[in-house]
Formats: structure tokens, C-alpha cells, sequence
């Protein structure tokens, strides 16, 4: 599992790629416990009891902790704080600098979108500040 979701923490995944390698995942597994195709044995009932594992789909304590992890960090010491924050107040309508436009084209599916949703759908500027202030992981 490790190797597998190795970097997980800052994947967007469309539900197709999710799907794909959840597939790879429980073939992984029935290979391991020498489950045979023919044996009629339900993925998500059987195997996962069988093997102990979790779904691979549960990323939600993985994104919200990396941010968490990222809004803690000293401001002047480490600059993924200054973008992250960068990102944060972009995301959510204000402006970098006067001049700045939005590019064309249809907003891309991006990271902070997934730790909205696994936050459920809380503001980023409200996750950062009770990151800031309490300096846990929220949603746990």
C-alpha cells in the first residue's frame, strides 16, 4: 500500500483514474491471497476481510493532512506556505495583484478543489485559519 499511494497526497484523480487503479489494487490483492477468477468471490465483502485492508478511494485524511502540514509551517522560512496561501486566496476571488486575470478556458480540476471536498466543502480561507490555530489535522 505504501509504494502504491506513494505521492497520493497531492493527486487529483478523475473518477475514471480513481477506478482504474482500484482495479489495480484488488487485482493485486486477489493475486496475493491466490484468488482465482473462477471462484466467485465478492471484491469489496470477501477480499478486502480476507486481506485487511482498506479501499484505495478513502484519500481524504491524506490531502487534508499534507494541508495542514503545509499551512503550519513557518512563513518566512518556507515558501510552499507563501504559494500555498497564494493559491488559497486565488481560489477564492482575490487577486494577487491588480492586473490579474484568470487565463481562458475552463478551470482545471486542482488540488485545493479535493481538500474542499474532503473537508466538506468548508471555505479554504476557514480550513486555513482553524489549521493556523489549532495546528491539527481538520476533519479527523
Amino acid at each position: 500500500m505504501s509504494v502504491l499511494l506513494c505521492g497520493a497526497e497531492t493527486w487529483t484523480l478523475l473518477a475514471a483514474d480513481m477506478k482504474t487503479l482500484e482495479a489495480f489494487h484488488m487485482r493485486c490483492q486477489r493475486q496475493i491471497l491466490d484468488i482465482r477468477w473462477w471462484a466467485h468471490v465478492s471484491n469489496y465483502t470477501e477480499v478486502l476481510q480476507r486481506s485487511g485492508l482498506s479501499a484505495i478511494g478513502d484519500m481524504r485524511h491524506r490531502h487534508l493532512s499534507l494541508f495542514s502540514h503545509v499551512a503550519r509551517l513557518d512563513p518566512p522560512v518556507v515558501p510552499a506556505r507563501d504559494a500555498l496561501r497564494l493559491m488559497v486566496d486565488t481560489y477564492e476571488g482575490r487577486k494577487p495583484m491588480a492586473s490579474w486575470r484568470r487565463p481562458p478556458g475552463r478551470p482545471r480540476n486542482v488540488w485545493l478543489n479535493k481538500v474542499q471536498e474532503d473537508a466538506n466543502a468548508l471555505p479554504l480561507s476557514t480550513l486555513w485559519r482553524s489549521e493556523n490555530a489549532r495546528g491539527g489535522v481538520m476533519g479527523r
